[in-house]
């Protein structure tokens, strides 16, 4: 995954990039007891936002890593209509996050439906799903600092 994102350490949060192409990417996370944000049982489901701004930003990072270039800071602008279908994903769950572009603008800033499966022994089931919106700045120090871009 550090190929597709900037993220290091604890705050990468997904294993495995598993499929993508012009439209989509899916990623995988395994519950573990030493995952950020675990609290002995499980991850609360709330943190399922950020699996899928990963995800998200994997998308954007493929394209980096096709030119040979380190991933870019995507920056998470919101997320809309989240709904989780159980409170926590319990330690040992094996989730399947997928991030489907729905629009992207010349400005980097795209929008994406997402849904978490998590593998159960009868199949997979939909586990939670969202939209979120990104922003890819090609300047982040510029954004954060405030100016125009």
């Amino acid at each position: 995954m550090n190929q597709v994102l900037p993220h290091e350490g604890h705050m990468l949060l997904l294993d495995d990039l598993l499929e993508y192409g012009p439209e989509h990417v899916i990623c995988a996370v395994t519950i573990r007891p030493e995952t950020l944000f675990c609290d002995g049982k499980g991850v609360p489901a709330w943190v399922g936002i950020e699996y899928m701004a990963q995800a998200a930003c994997a998308y954007a990072g493929i394209s980096d890593a096709e030119a040979g270039k380190p991933p870019r800071i995507c920056l998470l602008l919101g997320a809309r209509r989240y709904r989780a279908e159980t409170p926590l994903f319990v330690i040992g769950s094996q989730l399947r996050v997928v991030a489907s572009l729905t629009l992207r603008d010349e400005s980097d800033l795209a929008a994406f439906d997402c849904e978490i499966f998590s593998r159960t022994p009868q199949g997979e089931r939909l586990v939670a799903r969202g939209d979120i919106k990104a922003f890819r700045p090609k300047d982040v120090g510029a954004v954060l600092r405030g100016e125009r871009i």
